[in-house]
This record gives C-alpha cells, structure tokens and sequence, in this order.
C-alpha cells in the first residue's frame, strides 16, 4: 500500500510527464554576401508554395497532409515576413520568393557507455567498450523555409524547425506548434552583418 506522500509524488510525476511540451529545435542559415536590407517584398515560389515528402512507409497521404498543414504554414510566413516590414507583391517580380518542404520520417537518440569520457582516460586504459544503453526511435517531423532571391537566382536564407511527432496533439495544437517554430525561426529576420 502506498503512503500518501508516495501517491502524490507519483501523481505530480505523471501531471508533468503529460504536460510535457514539444520541445522544437530551430536553426536558420544565410548567405553572408546577400542585402537584406534592399528587400522590400516577397511572394510565393512561381513553381508553388510548398510540398510534403514521407521518408517512410507511415500510411499517410502526403496531399491530405499538405491540405492540412500549408494553410497554417503559409499564414504564419505570411504573417512574420509582414511584421518585419515586407510587402507581399500581388502578380510581379518580388525581392525574394518563399518555398516551404515538409519532410515526416523515422529518428533516433542513442547514449553510448563512456560518451561522456575522454576515449583514453589517464590511466590508459579503457574502463568498459562502448555499448549502447540507450536507444529510442522515433517519429520525426522537420518544416524548411527557404527564401531565394530571383536576381542572383540563388536561395539567400533557410530555416529549419524539427521535432518529434506526437500523433495525439490535436489539429489545434499541432497548429501552435507551427507557428511557434516559424516565429522562432524568423527572430532574427532579416540577418544583420
């Protein structure tokens, strides 16, 4: 029988297992050599807005998935291009033109005995080989932004959101969760020198 400090540090436990967010790891990149401070305006790529590529067998339909998520992906790009002072063109040439990927596929984590330790200790001698004694797999989701510029006919930024996929997040917060990382990713946007 449990007593009741061990119930209740188990209950608080399983409250912040449950309530544990999605944590996203964002990076962006640029071309050192491009002016952003002569950009004015932005639109979609002419060839399209976006695409979704499954590197695995999941049995999901990568169309109802780019129905489901592009309109959020798009919004959002919209939104923080906006905010940071571009104009959307409505038909012409912009100063750079948007293009998003989403690609859904298997990952994995794994901690090794003695990681953490210098390959030859002091001694040196080895204390054990190397064997896993942690291994996870997981699914995993990453949304790239790239902007290229029509001009020089190159792609002058990128922004990279990835995170583990939870298939229990309902539409709304997978929503949150989009926006948030396409914020974060444009932070520093446009890139100082």
């Amino acid at each position: 029988m449990l007593k009741p400090a061990h119930a209740l540090m188990i209950l608080f436990a399983a409250l912040a297992v449950s309530n544990v967010e999605t944590k996203v790891s964002v990076k962006t990149q640029y071309d050192k050599m491009f002016d952003f401070k002569a950009v004015r305006t932005f639109n979609w790529h002419p060839d399209g807005v976006g695409d979704v590529k499954l590197l695995h067998l999941s049995g999901d339909d990568p169309a109802r998935l780019r129905k489901d998520l592009e309109p959020v992906i798009v919004q959002s790009a919209e939104q923080e291009l906006t905010k940071r002072g571009l104009t959307k063109t409505s038909g012409g040439p912009a100063d750079l033109n948007i293009y998003y990927y989403v690609l859904i596929g298997a990952n994995t984590e794994a901690q090794v005995a003695g990681q953490f330790l210098a390959p030859v200790p002091a001694w040196g001698i080895a204390p054990f080989s190397a064997s896993t004694t942690s291994l996870e797999v997981y699914e995993q989701g990453t949304l790239i932004l790239d902007l290229s510029s029509p001009s020089i006919k190159s792609m002058v930024w990128r922004g990279s959101a990835a995170a583990k996929i939870d298939r229990q997040n309902s539409d709304a917060k997978r929503a949150g969760i989009i926006r948030e990382a396409i914020e974060e990713m444009f932070k520093k946007f446009p890139p100082k020198k």
